[in-house]
């Protein structure tokens, strides 16, 4: 599985709270860890709402950690709202709950509370840019971008986290003059700044300017070797030099940085399954799915993860859901195929599948492709040993 993900500035994680302190009050008068879906109830009415808005974030946030490789999305969202509730008038917790509700692919809520927060402060700039990510991760790179645009007519031109945003959109659709465009528009204002270096040095990398993206992505790193994003994109620089040792080694600087660095949690599957590790796979694919459910990509990944564990039905449940999301998928087509052919004993299904491929792809493949050769049952099977 060779597909390796650049770091941009799209979106932002979950916040905290920092209304105030935490109550001191004695361990009864708080409300019981949840165990459930069911969110706490608190026993008494507090007494300081920013004190308890504080509390049920950071339970939010609990619920919100990877368990199995899932995450408890509905007490996440059910402790974000008793922390609104508590105090509806901070911007950030509605912020909070919009990406509780955009990590669970419910877009729409998602969009609904971004755009609560931004009722309550017009300047606020990480909903805008996470409602903007919502658009793009639907390829509508041109809502995206004007999502972003309307709020930076507003008094806001100057904003570095939303022009990091554009310059992302842009580069994504392929623009890179306005790309490095909306970059410029950062470096002015300065000319370190990192998140700005960041898309500039992918920008050349889609340029395919080897030399000008490692000579951006190196000093933006020395500039700030702890930044996530930029130590994944020195592995992927790495990567496309087939240095695969080199490329894991920032890859995984990048999630010491941050755990939960998607595009550094995509790459280190993607290379542990290059060489067989399904183990290691499974965990990074299950980090980024935990923040991103609708990412195909990383759900193919864990089937193929899982395919590797023994898991086989579980494998299956992960193709199949990518192909009712897209029923096109060629990748997941194929490798549902294998999955059938050489560890289910399905070989109707197998052979629907590998013609279904031969149609995505084109209509005709070589004599001597492995399709082809799955569909002339010339394929040796090495089995996996299955798990329970």
């Amino acid at each position: 599985m060779k597909k390796i993900v650049l770091s941009f500035l799209l979106v932002f994680s979950l916040i905290l709270a920092s209304c105030g302190t935490a109550p001191e009050k004695a361990q009864e008068d708080k409300p019981a860890q949840a165990k459930s879906s069911e969110a706490p109830v608190a026993k008494t009415k507090p007494k300081e709402p920013e004190d308890w808005a504080k509390y049920y974030t950071e339970e939010g946030m609990k619920a919100l950690e990877v368990k199995d490789g899932k995450v408890n999305f509905d007490a996440a969202i059910k402790n974000f709202e008793l922390a609104i509730e508590a105090y509806p008038t901070a911007p950030i917790l509605h912020y909070n709950l919009g990406l509780a509700y955009q990590r669970k692919g419910d877009d729409q809520n998602a969009v609904k509370n971004y755009n609560k927060a931004l009722e309550l402060d017009p300047k606020y700039s990480l909903p805008v840019i996470n409602k903007a990510a919502i658009y793009a991760n639907k390829l509508e790179y041109n809502r995206a971008i004007e999502v972003c645009e309307k709020f930076l007519e507003k008094e806001n031109d100057k904003d570095k986290g939303v022009l990091s945003a554009v310059a992302g959109f842009y580069l994504l659709k392929g623009d890179f003059i306005n790309a490095i465009q909306s970059v410029r528009k950062i470096l002015i204002q300065d000319q370190a700044d990192v998140d700005a270096l960041k898309n500039l040095g992918m920008i050349y990398f889609k340029k395919n300017d080897s030399g000008l993206a490692s000579m951006v992505t190196t000093n933006s790193y020395n500039l700030k070797s702890d930044d996530a994003g930029i130590a994944n994109n020195r592995g992927v620089l790495y990567s496309a030099q087939n240095d695969d040792s080199l490329a894991m080694l920032y890859f995984t600087r990048a999630i010491a940085n941050d755990p939960k660095n998607k595009s550094a949690n995509f790459n280190v599957g993607s290379i542990a399954m290059k060489y067989g590790d399904a183990e290691t796979a499974y965990e990074r694919f299950s980090v980024v799915l935990s923040q991103d459910p609708d990412n195909l990509n990383a759900r193919i990944g864990l089937a193929m993860a899982l395919r590797g564990l023994g898991r086989f039905e579980d494998a299956e449940k992960e193709y199949l859901a990518v192909l009712q999301k897209d029923p096109n998928n060629a990748v997941a087509t194929f490798n549902l195929a294998v999955l059938y052919n050489d560890h289910m004993n399905k070989q109707v299904e197998a052979k629907r599948n590998f013609r279904k491929y031969i149609s995505l792809v084109g209509g005709s493949l070589p004599a001597d492709h492995i399709v082809n050769q799955y569909l002339s049952d010339k394929v040796n099977i090495r089995p996996v040993e299955k798990t329970e």
